[in-house]
């Protein structure tokens, strides 16, 4: 008796429990979140990343060794080819510099025909020129008086000896005008040479602007040490406006990479937003330490961008529609449930972002089971 009171209880106790137990089912499948099987514009696109960098870009480093006295530019600044940068203690080579101008003043000085020192030269040739004269009448006078024999052999002798030493004479100053001349010019030549090596080198110590564009970093201030022998000598980086990605893609894709290609470009100097370009270059050669290559892009607008911003980059390489499902209504074991209909298997083409293509067991139109 006992048995049956404790049997028709949990009984009643069933039969009260039972429509709750229902109601939580249906609210339980009507919390079920579904999404219709939908025709969607899809792309397939192969994934790369890199920087982007200005067209026009140089990473100015130092010709010389040096300190630097004075930096005449800060970063943003626009600049145009030539402008000076910068400038790098040039120790002694000034005064090297002056000291041979100087010298180099003097010689041309020297060299001018009317100048004291070749004038001087040019008197003495001239007073030995009359003398010679004088030298040369002597001498025929007394050969005459020899030959009429008014006069000694001796006599002769002495004249003729005098007129060769005048002539000898002549003859040396004239050799000294000529070597003179060509001495100075010769070191003139030299001086110049001179004078050019120091202009160059000090110019080296002004580092100046080898492109028009904006200054985008500055490496060193004032007071710093560069040695133009060291890998990480920099001094400034200059880039123009316009900009070019660069872009390191997998080796596998060498076949499917074309110029031309449309490339959608995501920048973290703007997170929301996605840009178009298209590839122009391609470089034809692996990097096989990476087992990749390069592919240069242009964006289709301007964007002010820092150089060497990071890019991630979807190179398009076919647009169509398919039928698609989200990724999360799709079960391990290749299957969705349809609203009404339960389990369903389907055959998956490729994936988009978050959703996968169905080629076969589902329709448009129809609701599967979004898993969480």
């Amino acid at each position: 008796m006992k048995r049956y009171t404790l049997l028709l209880g949990l009984l009643g106790i069933f039969i009260l429990v039972m429509p709750f137990l229902l109601i939580f089912k249906r609210s339980i499948l009507s919390n079920h979140t579904y999404h219709k099987v939908e025709v969607k514009p899809v792309k397939r696109v192969i994934y790369a990343s890199g920087y982007a960098k200005p067209v026009d870009y140089v990473l100015i480093k130092a010709e010389i060794s040096g300190y630097v006295n004075r930096i005449y530019v800060k970063e943003g600044d626009l600049v145009k080819k030539g402008a000076l940068l910068a400038e790098i203690d040039p120790r002694g080579v000034p005064a090297q510099l002056a000291e041979v101008e100087k010298r180099l003043s003097l010689v041309e000085e020297r060299l001018k025909p009317d100048s004291d020192y070749l004038m001087s030269l040019q008197r003495e040739i001239e007073i030995a020129e009359r003398d010679l004269h004088n030298e040369e009448v002597k001498f025929r006078r007394r050969e005459q008086l020899f030959k009429e024999g008014l006069i000694s052999k001796e006599d002769l002798e002495e004249a003729s000896r005098r007129f060769e030493n005048a002539k000898d004479l002549l003859t040396r100053l004239r050799n000294r005008y000529a070597d003179t001349v060509k001495a100075l010019q010769t070191e003139k030549k030299s001086l110049l040479e001179q004078k050019r090596y120091f202009s160059t080198e000090l110019k080296r110590y002004l580092v100046r602007a080898p492109i028009s564009g904006t200054i985008l970093k500055k490496y060193v201030e004032e007071g710093d040490y560069v040695n133009a022998f060291f890998s990480e000598n920099k001094l400034f980086s200059i880039g123009g406006k316009e900009f070019e990605v660069i872009l390191e893609i997998d080796e596998e894709y060498a076949g499917l990479i074309k110029t031309g290609q449309t490339v959608f470009l995501s920048f973290d100097s703007y997170p929301d937003r996605v840009f178009e370009g298209k590839v122009f270059q391609i470089l034809k050669e692996v990097d096989r330490s990476k087992r990749s290559f390069i592919a240069k892009a242009r964006v289709d607008e301007f964007i002010d961008l820092p150089a060497q911003s990071t890019v991630e980059a979807n190179i398009l390489q076919e647009e169509r529609t398919a039928l698609v499902v989200p990724l999360k209504a799709v079960k391990e074991d290749g299957t969705v449930e349809l609203k009404g209909k339960g389990s369903v298997r389907v055959k998956l083409g490729e994936r988009y972002g978050d959703y996968v293509e169905v080629l076969s067991g589902v329709k448009e139109g129809e609701e599967v089971r979004i898993f969480k």
